[in-house]
């Protein structure tokens, strides 16, 4: 049998695959760079949805947003205030507590106001799923020009996720001390705007380009040939008219600033892990529940869509059990919590779906997205993506087909055009299968509201007030 073996899962929200995947990619990330070569990077690590909620809720289930039914997000300002992952749905961090791991969450939970306490976790510090809001910043003091989210500068005072990795630290030696094994959960906010970044993160890119401008940028609204469901932003600061050219440099500069703070942050712990001799028993992961488009097709934020800069993340596990260097496997978000305990006694708790999963077996070289709703407007979006072409379906918006190795950009819809059509075919017909496989409601015949409908009925040209930036 395998030995009981600690985890620790260090999950940050909104961070995109490239800056720790593409070559001469300027955030500077040296911890994290140096824990790739430790660890296993897994480079095409993909999203189940480009969305907070139901992405966690199937990172802790291990099932797709229609089998858990979060499929939207929730709490805060969002259009459920008060909506949670239904108690009926059992996460990892149950089944670990149930088999004797001592369990820590630290940080943004995002499935329902106090529900990790509701749910036995009582080790919740810092997080929304305990005693702390969504919503809750620190006190901290601004300098120099800002425009919220998008990019403020922090002068003074310690930001929320500080605290919550300097607290990881602490309880880490806690749970050392500990007769059981443990699983340290610790999920950041960041770089998940507002982008409020200490000035030393900050000026490490005081020397990006004046003229700056994002990578794959161009007018918001001005593509042809997409669906309709991007003809309209639908939070405010998806909004990206009034952006100059010098609010989208200090955007990046910012978001990158982000992306190197919390990567000092890590890089803190992952040396509190050797420091208190957990090397050896101890498994170590980062990822992201999903990307930031950062101007990409002129977009700022996510939305409902398939893009690669918010559906591709970064995933470096770390297992003392398992050879450092890169996996080229095709790796699902969802399934991260079955591959970290594959080599631990409660794997034997794991359904055959469940161990066939597994990054370390699997060999895929496809794999699937959904999308069902933002802000209580329906959006029903199935994707499937394979090493050369990305296939997009809705039933009720246009079909979307790309082909990343001529247009890595994604510009150009080929959907319904003759040079693509058995490629098309081929893709649409895998995607179906895998629906239907997993009792998706979509495979079936039905009735469609409009793209953009109100889950409530309302008309979808209303625009729900919005009390602020989630």
């Amino acid at each position: 049998m395998a030995q009981a073996r600690n985890m620790i899962l260090f999950v940050t929200d909104q961070w995109r695959w490239d800056t720790l995947n593409k070559p001469g990619h300027p955030a500077q990330l040296p911890h994290l760079r140096a824990f790739a070569e430790e660890a296993t990077n897994f480079t095409n690590a993909f999203t189940t949805v480009p969305l907070c909620t139901p992405a966690r809720g199937s990172l802790f289930t291990g099932k797709l947003p229609h089998q858990h039914g979060t499929m939207d997000n929730v709490q805060g300002r969002s259009f459920y205030p008060h909506g949670k992952l239904h108690p009926s749905q059992t996460t990892y961090l149950e089944r670990l507590a149930q088999e004797g791991y001592d369990v820590s969450f630290i940080g943004k939970w995002h499935l329902g106001d106090g529900t990790l306490l509701d749910r036995g976790i009582e080790d919740t510090s810092l997080s929304d799923g305990g005693n702390t809001e969504l919503m809750n910043t620190a006190s901290v003091q601004f300098e120099g020009p800002e425009k919220s989210p998008y990019y403020a500068t922090v002068a003074d005072g310690v930001p929320l996720d500080e605290q919550r990795v300097n607290l990881a630290i602490e309880k880490l030696a806690v749970l050392g001390k500990g007769t059981r094994p443990f699983c340290l959960v610790v999920c950041l906010h960041g770089p998940h705007f507002p982008h409020h970044v200490p000035k030393r993160f900050v000026d490490l890119y005081k020397d990006l380009p004046q003229d700056y401008m994002p990578e794959n940028w161009c007018e918001q609204f001005s593509e042809s040939g997409k669906p309709e469901a991007q003809s309209a932003f639908y939070w405010p600061c998806q909004d990206t008219s009034h952006m100059s050219q010098q609010d989208w440099r200090r955007t990046a500069q910012h978001y990158w600033g982000f992306c190197s703070y919390i990567d000092d942050m890590f890089g803190k712990l992952r040396q509190a892990v050797s420091e208190q001799g957990r090397d050896k028993d101890t498994i170590l992961a980062f990822t992201a529940d999903h990307g930031e488009m950062l101007g990409a097709h002129g977009w700022f934020d996510k939305g409902p869509f398939f893009y690669e800069e918010v559906m591709r993340i970064p995933m470096l596990i770390r297992d003392p059990e398992q050879p450092a260097g890169t996996r080229n496997n095709f790796v699902s978000f969802h399934h991260l919590f079955p591959t970290i305990l594959s080599g631990t006694p409660v794997a034997q708790t794991l359904g055959a779906e469940e161990q066939a999963n597994s990054f370390w077996t699997s060999d895929e070289k496809h794999v699937f997205y959904v999308y069902d709703a933002y802000q209580g407007r329906q959006f029903r979006f199935r994707g499937i993506r394979d090493e050369r072409y990305k296939y997009a379906w809705s039933p009720h918006d246009i079909e979307e087909f790309y082909d990343l190795e001529t247009d890595p950009g994604e510009r150009l819809n080929l959907a319904g055009t003759a040079d693509v059509a058995q490629e098309q075919k081929r893709l649409k017909a895998a995607l179906f299968q895998w629906m239907k496989t997993h009792n998706d409601w979509l495979a079936g015949p039905g009735h469609h509201l409009p793209v953009g409908s109100y889950i409530d009925g309302r008309d979808k040209s209303e625009q729900h007030l919005h009390q602020g930036f989630t």
